[in-house]
């Protein structure tokens, strides 16, 4: 039995053997064109796990005449990197070609020792590949950014994770029927990450007597994403489910989310911002249970905390939305600094009333339909907010009508309608700028001792 692992022996030589990454390995892929000219340029390779970053590194590196000399940012220093490299520039055997320096977990290296690949590369005296399951755009320097080739591959798909457990079975067990239903299962299972699934056959294929269940068993669940793009995709699809009121969408990539180890404080701190962002006023209360949520998360943790959350995701998903609050404080963040008006300056001095400051406010509690000026001059009348939502607008409901000009028209209804009738309030809620709920508190009290106001508010005589 060998002692190299499965994924190891059955590492592909060339181009041909390699499955999936059709964008970047067909007739017009980023690859195929890049190396079309026999000249490899330095590049950042970024994907998931066990898509074939190394592979393709070594297989390049052989196909277009360089040295390959691989570097990990697990074990290695910056120390270590830069001896490395100084050390590959004196063998004779790169003097001519440059080596491809193959760096996996590139993102491992800080931006400081990062910045020690630029020389070797401005001078040409060696080809980057690095390898990393992050987004480039959060660990690696702008600078060594800009002299690569950005490089992304895909998950595999449970097809081509199929045709190379085949392959491996033929390999390793020729003669010997395949357990279709055990690759149908690998494939799945796997996630996109064919060295996983081909571990899973060598586990399967060393296991006495095996069964699916006995490998299902052995194998467990799988983390369906690392600390890189699937925990920003999975966050990105959760909010975005959110925001389109999809709760059954919500409470899958939820589950996603805490099958893959998210920290739940991330997920409770996505759920507030969705709450405040996406449904805003037009449902206060999705904020205030998310809030309560994220506290009861601090206070349970796992696996009890799943309730909570999955209750805040239920009743966020299913609350109306409105962005309007988001636009408003852009919309004022937007706005040009203004002079701010004298009558609402600070004027707690003796020094500041003397210099006019506060002169001409007046106190809105002693009349609060009073109208007064608080916005600069130079944005006077400019609305941030724009309720888009009925909900949003419910605030007119607190508005009270003017009391005199509710009363003229009370008064001219009532000598119109001596037995009463039904009262206008369309459009006495047009002409007075209030809603209908706020005219029928007033009215009551203009009715009271001559009408009693009905259910459909109609008034008749006492």
């Amino acid at each position: 039995m060998s002692h190299v692992p499965l994924p190891e022996r059955l590492r592909p030589a060339t181009l041909a053997e390699v499955v999936g990454q059709a964008h970047l390995l067909g007739p017009k892929g980023a690859l195929t064109r890049l190396t079309a000219g026999g000249r490899l340029p330095s590049m950042v390779m970024w994907g998931p796990p066990g898509t074939g970053k190394t592979t393709l590194a070594r297989i390049l590196a052989e196909a277009t005449g360089h040295g390959f000399m691989e570097f990990s940012g697990v074990s290695g220093s910056a120390a270590e990197l830069k001896k490395f490299l100084a050390d590959s520039r004196e063998m004779p055997l790169f003097r001519t070609v440059p080596p491809v320096v193959f760096l996996d977990e590139i993102h491992r290296f800080n931006r400081a020792q990062q910045d020690i690949l630029l020389p070797f590369l401005e001078r040409g005296e060696a080809i980057l590949i690095g390898a990393t399951t992050e987004n480039p755009a959060f660990y690696l320097n702008p600078a060594l950014r800009s002299r690569c080739q950005l490089i992304a591959l895909k998950a595999l798909e449970p097809l081509h994770i199929q045709q190379v457990l085949k392959r491996a079975w033929a390999k390793e067990q020729p003669g010997q029927p395949e357990p279709a239903e055990v690759f149908e299962w690998l494939s799945h299972w796997a996630g996109g990450d064919l060295r996983s699934a081909l571990s899973g056959l060598e586990t399967w294929m060393e296991m006495p007597d095996p069964d699916l269940e006995s490998l299902q068993g052995a194998l467990g669940g799988r983390m369906m994403f690392d600390r890189a793009d699937g925990h920003y995709d999975l966050a990105s699809a959760f909010q975005k489910s959110l925001r389109g009121s999809d709760a059954d969408a919500a409470l899958y990539y939820l589950s996603r989310m805490i099958r893959g180890g998210e920290d739940p404080r991330f997920i409770a701190r996505r759920l507030m911002v969705c709450a405040a962002e996406d449904v805003g006023n037009a449902d206060p209360q999705a904020f205030l249970l998310c809030e309560a949520a994220s506290r009861a998360v601090e206070q349970i943790g796992w696996p009890e905390a799943r309730i909570p959350l999955a209750q805040a995701v239920i009743y966020t998903a299913n609350a109306p939305k409105s962005n309007a609050t988001v636009l408003a404080v852009d919309a004022a963040l937007a706005a040009d600094d203004a002079p701010i008006p004298e009558a609402i300056r600070d004027a707690h001095t003796s020094t500041a009333r003397k210099a006019g400051r506060g002169a001409g406010y007046h106190y809105s509690h002693d009349d609060y339909d009073r109208e007064q000026t608080f916005l600069p001059d130079k944005l006077r009348g400019h609305s941030f907010y724009e309720p888009k939502r009925p909900q949003e607008r419910s605030w007119r409901d607190r508005q009270e009508p003017d009391a005199g000009a509710l009363s003229a028209l009370w008064e001219a209804w009532v000598d119109a309608h001596p037995d009463g009738g039904e009262l206008p309030l369309e459009a006495w809620s047009a002409d007075l700028a209030c809603s209908r709920e706020a005219l029928a508190r007033t009215l009551g009290k203009l009715a009271q001792g001559k009408f009693t106001l009905g259910r459909k508010l109609e008034a008749k005589p006492v």
